[in-house]
């Protein structure tokens, strides 16, 4: 038995590369027949007036709607769909907003009058030495406009914005 199978599948073995040589040697004489046919323009549709195709007496109508129907154009079938949504579209820049003074520096400690003016004492940060000031003083990058009863205008000299410290409020 084993013999025989063996025989079988020698013999198998044989016919097969007896056709892989065969094939080699074979001038490919059919590829004209495989080749891509010519699209030509198709032919006008023939206009069904009145009466549907189905029930027509021309017995090929129904093919020639076959035709057509076959030769119409899609979408593209393959087209890759994705379920996720859309991204955002890009956020609009908002335009930059003019520069600002910091936020005043100094504390107000206290003040004084003296021969009908005005001084305030001023603490700058973490110091503990008072700073004293009048009226038209001048400060790093503040100068010291108007001193009242109530607070004192100072002026952001790089933007020249004006900005006030009241008495009694803490910055």
């Amino acid at each position: 038995m084993a013999n025989r199978r063996s025989l079988w599948l020698g013999l198998g073995l044989a016919l097969t590369l007896a056709a892989t040589w065969y094939a080699a040697g074979v001038d490919d004489v059919g590829e004209e027949l495989l080749a891509a046919p010519q699209r030509t323009a198709p032919a006008a549709r023939p206009q069904v007036t009145g009466v549907s195709a189905v029930g027509s007496t021309n017995p090929s109508a129904p093919r020639e709607l076959e035709a057509q129907r076959m030769t119409r154009k899609g979408g593209d079938l393959f087209a890759t769909l994705s379920w996720q949504p859309p991204p955002p579209p890009p956020a609009a820049v908002a335009p930059a907003s003019p520069p600002r003074a910091p936020e005043l520096p100094y504390r107000y400690l206290g003040r004084m009058e003296e021969d009908g003016r005005v001084i305030a004492f001023l603490a700058e940060g973490a110091q503990q030495l008072p700073r004293v000031v009048r009226q038209g003083d001048l400060l790093p990058n503040y100068r010291v406009d108007e001193i009242t009863s109530l607070g004192m205008r100072l002026t952001y000299l790089p933007l020249n914005e004006p900005q006030r410290l009241l008495f009694g409020s803490t910055p």
